[in-house]
């Protein structure tokens, strides 16, 4: 039997857990302004997740790329391919020897991990479950527990606040404090996340580099914080390069002149025209015109030379007070 509703009066927590008490199979289709993602579920457990439509940072061939496991290039090449052989993204990647079949499921899990826990942060939206069959094949394929990821999601969604607290954006640059390392006993992903912190990356490259998660590589960052064992670089502003001048070439300066030129010419042309018709071809004054037309065409030339070879007149030094 399917169900559906709003988000504001039934919570995702409560829709899995109800999908999980009845051990149903079937689609949880969610809905919101981000597009439509997809949650199947087999036997009360989840299965896998599509993420948004509008939301291409939770593709799983863009989650590849920013983990440093593919290149951009080769994702565009595999995206062909798959068109060509309708085969999975997955298999099209482990096929040309782009990544390894262990490491591919392990960012499929992470995926799923990542896209049930920022469900549970939804607040308004649409949700529709359909039952059905699920293409899942045993033994192969693995499934989540629907009580840990509440639990784990629960936790995080109260630590959050103390984590952004102490470090507030991903786009922050952290380098190790000269001689500081973890201490004896520190969590595996503090070190994880340590041997990472080079000064260049980013929070959210690290995020993405270390395949923790996003919350559990943003709190080690924060613990080796607080144990001032890293420490924040300030970001500068690459300031803007300056445009280059390019030199003028001589054969734009020829075509200025070439212009200049062209328009003498033709202003010539049209008063010797003007005095044939009017005084006759015999009428020696006409050629008095040309002459005074090179006069006129050459001092306008002078006069735009020297324009362009004027300085600015020098101001005297505005009276700046010293400063005490």
């Amino acid at each position: 039997m399917s169900f559906e509703g709003s988000l504001e009066s039934f919570g995702i927590g409560e829709i899995f857990q109800l999908i999980a008490s009845q051990a149903k199979t079937g689609v949880l289709e969610i809905t919101t302004e981000e597009g439509s993602a997809i949650i199947r579920f087999v036997r009360g457990q989840i299965f896998d997740a599509i993420p948004p439509t509008k939301d291409p940072n939770s593709a799983i061939g863009v989650m590849l790329v920013r983990a440093d496991l593919i290149t951009k290039k080769q994702l565009d090449y595999a995206l062909d391919l798959q068109h060509r052989n309708l085969r999975r993204l997955g298999d099209t990647l482990i096929r040309m020897g782009a990544i390894r079949t262990s490491e591919f499921q392990a960012m499929l899990a992470l995926q799923r991990r990542e896209l049930a826990f920022g469900f549970l942060r939804l607040r308004r939206g649409h949700y529709k479950f359909t039952p059905s069959d699920v293409d899942y094949e045993e033994g192969v394929d693995t499934l989540m527990n629907v009580d840990a990821v509440l639990m784990e999601g629960s936790r995080q969604l109260d630590e959050w606040p103390a984590v952004l607290k102490r470090i507030p954006s991903d786009k922050l640059v952290f380098r190790v404090v000269e001689g500081k390392t973890p201490p004896e006993g520190s969590p595996e992903e503090d070190v994880e996340v340590f041997q990472l912190v080079n000064g260049e990356r980013t929070v959210r490259k690290i995020i993405d580099v270390s395949r923790l998660g996003e919350f559990s590589a943003w709190d080690s960052m924060a613990n080796l914080y607080d144990g001032g064992i890293i420490e924040a670089v300030r970001e500068t502003r690459a300031a803007k390069p300056q445009a280059e001048k390019k030199p003028v070439k001589l054969l734009e300066a020829t075509f200025a002149d070439t212009a200049l030129s062209a328009v003498a010419l033709f202003a010539t042309l049209f008063f010797l025209a003007t005095a044939i018709f009017r005084g006759g071809l015999l009428n020696l004054s006409i050629f008095s015109i040309p002459v005074d037309a090179a006069r006129e065409y050459h001092s306008l030339e002078a006069r735009s030379l020297n324009w362009s070879q004027r300085m600015p007149a020098k101001y005297p030094p505005a009276n700046v007070p010293e400063r005490k």
